[in-house]
């Protein structure tokens, strides 16, 4: 499981969290795990799945949310 904040994600709505849990992704983790918070991203994290197999992504409960700061979807999957 690939623990977000593990790799820099700060989870306070403010800063740009989207280097650290595009990096997250790219470890390749079958889920990635966003502990409580607003996870800001201002680019879209890419999932290539053909390169990758599944993703699953737990959010604590829906106490976790990413919001999209910038143009683009919060997650581009690419099959």
């Amino acid at each position: 499981m690939g623990i977000v904040r593990e790799f820099g994600a700060v989870g306070d709505g403010r800063g740009d969290d989207a280097e650290a849990i595009q990096h997250a992704n790219s470890q390749g983790y079958r889920v990635l795990h966003f502990a409580p918070g607003t996870y800001r991203i201002t680019q879209s994290i890419e999932v290539r799945l053909a390169k990758r197999g599944q993703l699953s992504i737990d959010g604590s409960g829906g106490s976790a949310k990413v919001v999209m700061a910038g143009p683009g979807p919060a997650f581009d999957w690419w099959v």
